[in-house]
């Protein structure tokens, strides 16, 4: 027969311990209600104030902190500045092949800046091809390919402006 305790709500095998079980469950309610009915002292308050004040801190901390981990590395600026390895002489700055080139620039330096990891490595490595660097191949892992087909797909029309008009080239050269 079983016999269920109303303080721990438990169910109790044997009778032996029915009244002990009960009793002292009783005497630990009444103990913590007691606690809760007594009237804190101010040390016990300003305690009880500090913990809070501390476990609020350490939780806004890990948050902060796994929030941060979780977004990875904050993208880079818009202005990435590519080296160039052979200066092109400014011509032409108020025309509009220049003002296209410079466009040009800004929003590859935008559409650049979206790209993160292998994907950017292989968007650069396609910029220092049409720069003749290297030869004009997307060979490396998975991601570095399609941020390099991105890349080639993305500058096809720039590289055409780049070898026909100098004053485009210049603009590109100089956002």
């Amino acid at each position: 027969m079983n016999i269920h305790c109303a303080w721990c709500e438990r169910d109790m095998q044997d009778n032996a311990h029915a009244p002990y079980c009960c009793a002292r469950c009783e005497k630990k309610a009444n103990k913590a209600l007691a606690a809760i009915n007594a009237p804190q002292s101010a040390h016990q308050r300003e305690t009880r104030i500090i913990r809070g004040t501390l476990v609020s801190l350490v939780a806004v901390i890990a948050v902060t902190v796994s929030l941060r981990i979780l977004a990875g590395p904050p993208p880079p600026p818009d202005d990435i500045l590519m080296p160039h390895y052979g200066t092109a002489p400014i011509t032409g700055q108020n025309t509009e092949p220049f003002k296209a080139g410079q466009a040009a620039r800004r929003q590859w330096n935008r559409w650049l800046g979206g790209q993160h990891g292998d994907r950017r490595k292989g968007a650069i490595y396609w910029l220092n091809a049409l720069e003749n660097q290297h030869d004009k191949h997307c060979d490396g892992t998975v991601e570095f390919a399609l941020g390099c087909f991105d890349a080639h797909r993305h500058t096809s029309g720039i590289e055409q402006q780049m070898s026909v008009n100098p004053a485009f080239r210049s603009g590109w050269d100089n956002p």
